[in-house]
């Protein structure tokens, strides 16, 4: 069960989080104790360098997926393509 606490939030912090809450259709408290689970998620040793690094490799990461991935849907659609004209035929 929740209880009541005090946090105080910049302005910027409760506006996002507001905004956050109108575009999922969620609370406001809702979205501040997501933020925290997803906080108290990580290792206590785990530092905003560690959590930077790791977007980056995974940006990277995709930023090579992509293309492989519009090649096979290109693929896919040449594939349809052929088997729809054999299927005229």
């Amino acid at each position: 069960m929740a209880s009541s606490t005090t946090v105080y939030l910049t302005a910027k912090q409760r506006k996002a989080l507001f905004s956050r809450a109108r575009k999922r259709r969620t609370s406001f408290p809702e979205e501040l104790r997501e933020a925290i689970d997803f906080y108290l998620d990580f290792p206590p040793e785990f530092d905003k360098e560690s959590l930077a690094a790791l977007a980056k490799e995974a940006n990277a990461s995709l930023n090579r997926s992509i293309p492989k991935l519009d090649e096979a849907i290109s693929y896919c659609k040449r594939s349809i393509e052929k088997i729809d004209e054999f299927k005229r035929c």
